[in-house]
Parts: C-alpha cells; sequence; structure tokens
C-alpha cells in the first residue's frame, strides 16, 4: 500500500474512524498473525496477543504519529505482548514447579518429622528398661552434650567406665531398635546408634 494511502488512514484512525482501523486490521492482521506465531507456536495464543495488539492501536490511535513507522510501532507491540506473554507463562511455570516442590519437601518433613518422634519414642521405651546409671549416663552425653570427662567427674567415676557404660548402652538400643529400622535413614536421624 502507498505511504499516501496509509497517511489518509492513519489520519482517519487518529479521529476515530472505525472504517479505517478496520482497513487497518485488514491490510496488517495476517503479517502480525505470522509473527507472533513464529514466536509462540501456537495458535490460540497468537489469536489473543493479535487482538490484544490492534485494540492497544486503537486505544493508542489519538497519539499516533502519522508519518512515523506505523509498521516499526505496530511490530514493536506485538513484539513486546508476545515476550511479556512468554515471561509470564515462563513464570507461572516456575511458580508450579515451585509449588509442588515446596509441597513435596513439607510432605517429606511431616513424614522424617513423625519417623523421628517415633523413633524418639522407642529410645525412651528402651532407656525407661535399663539401669539408672546407664540410662543417666547416655542422657548426659547424647542429650546434653557432655564429655566422657564431665560425666565422670559429675558421678564420681573413671572416664572408662562412662565410655563402657555408654558402649553397653548403645548396643542395648541398637539391638532392640534394629526391628523398627526402616531405613538407612534412622541411622542419620540416630547418629549415636
Amino acid at each position: 500500500m502507498p505511504n499516501l494511502q496509509l497517511e489518509q488512514l492513519l489520519f482517519s484512525l487518529k479521529k476515530g474512524d472505525r472504517t479505517a482501523f478496520r482497513a487497518i486490521f485488514g491490510l496488517y492482521q495476517g503479517r502480525v498473525y505470522h509473527f507472533v506465531h513464529s514466536l509462540t507456536k501456537s495458535d490460540y495464543i497468537t489469536e489473543e496477543i493479535v487482538q490484544e495488539v490492534f485494540i492497544r492501536i486503537w486505544t493508542k490511535r489519538e497519539t499516533l504519529k502519522v508519518g512515523y513507522s506505523f509498521e516499526a510501532f505496530l511490530f514493536t507491540i506485538a513484539r513486546n505482548l508476545t515476550y511479556n506473554h512468554l515471561r509470564n507463562i515462563a513464570n507461572q511455570r516456575s511458580l508450579k514447579e515451585e509449588f509442588w516442590k515446596n509441597i513435596s519437601d513439607l510432605s517429606k518433613q511431616t513424614e522424617d518429622t513423625i519417623l523421628l518422634a517415633e523413633y524418639e519414642t522407642l529410645v525412651e521405651d528402651i532407656l525407661q528398661n535399663i539401669p539408672t546409671q546407664k540410662r543417666s549416663i547416655f542422657i548426659l552425653s547424647r542429650q546434653q552434650g557432655k564429655s566422657n570427662q564431665e560425666i565422670a567427674d559429675l558421678l564420681g567415676i573413671s572416664p572408662k567406665t562412662v565410655k563402657n557404660h555408654l558402649w553397653a548402652t548403645l548396643q542395648i538400643i541398637r539391638r532392640q531398635l534394629g526391628p523398627h529400622l526402616e531405613s538407612v535413614y534412622c541411622l542419620l536421624i540416630f547418629p549415636f546408634l
């Protein structure tokens, strides 16, 4: 189409002439469609974006500058809308993946918390059935973090006796907890076993 004819259409479009708008739409709709489709590879998305491009042209009609490259303006709008749409899709996918990962992590944490609580209960039950001194040494060492020397000083026994009692208690716990172990994971939860 000659520039003069396009300029007349744009001048009429600026004034709100719907016939001029339909003429411009007819001239450029196919080219814009092919441009957008080359980026989206989706008929549905392309149709949505092309419609939005021409809605923008209509809403910005009063600011159009006759004499400037209308095609550059038109394809810049098309490109920007397409990139925005593709960016939104990528963000939605990323958010969806992050959401499901968080749900999965939360589920795993919940399972781990339940499993840990069950094992802690089993260990507490085992500790209730061992001699008082062994239980006290185990609690001071593994639950309160005291060294063998500190425990020996507190209880008035030798560090070697503390070590022997700890070893014996750990053997009892391992033996009694063994049938309840579902995985190697328990060994990570209870490193003292």
